[in-house]
């Protein structure tokens, strides 16, 4: 009796295709969640500026970015807010300062004087997404 046959070319190629999808996606992503980045720091180093108390603390918001691979699939992580200091002589950073900042001392002071970095990412969010939609089409 003979077996019957088949030929997976195809479905092998397909596979290939798509497992390159995350990889071509790589260069495109990256600039997207740059920019999205760049926008929020600029917001929140401005809404600092604009406190009269915790306006030298405005240097100090930055963002760092991460990519690691995770079953073959890019995995981005961006981090923004102040850098905390680092310790020893003429480290940068701010220490506490940004905490209270943000939510206030605790000694009668209920909230910081300075908007929640959370409104920064809220501001950017609907930007971020129909850039992302945007690539997709593009790409699709």
């Amino acid at each position: 009796m003979t077996s019957p046959s088949m030929d997976a070319s195809e479905l092998r190629t397909l596979g290939a295709d798509l497992r390159a999808i995350p990889e071509q996606l790589n260069r495109h992503v990256v600039p997207v969640l740059k920019k999205g980045a760049q926008n929020i720091k600029e917001e929140m180093q401005a809404e600092m500026k604009a406190s009269k108390t915790f306006a030298p603390l405005a240097g100090s918001i930055t963002y760092d970015m991460k990519q690691n691979s995770f079953g073959g699939v890019g995995v981005y992580e961006v981090e923004i807010g102040p850098k905390k200091r680092s310790g020893g002589a003429g480290s940068q950073g701010l220490g506490f300062g940004a905490n209270i900042a943000y939510f206030g001392s605790g000694h009668g002071q209920s909230r910081g004087s300075v908007k929640d970095p959370v409104e920064a990412l809220n501001h950017e969010t609907p930007k971020f997404e129909k850039a992302m939609g945007d690539l997709l089409k593009d790409l699709l």
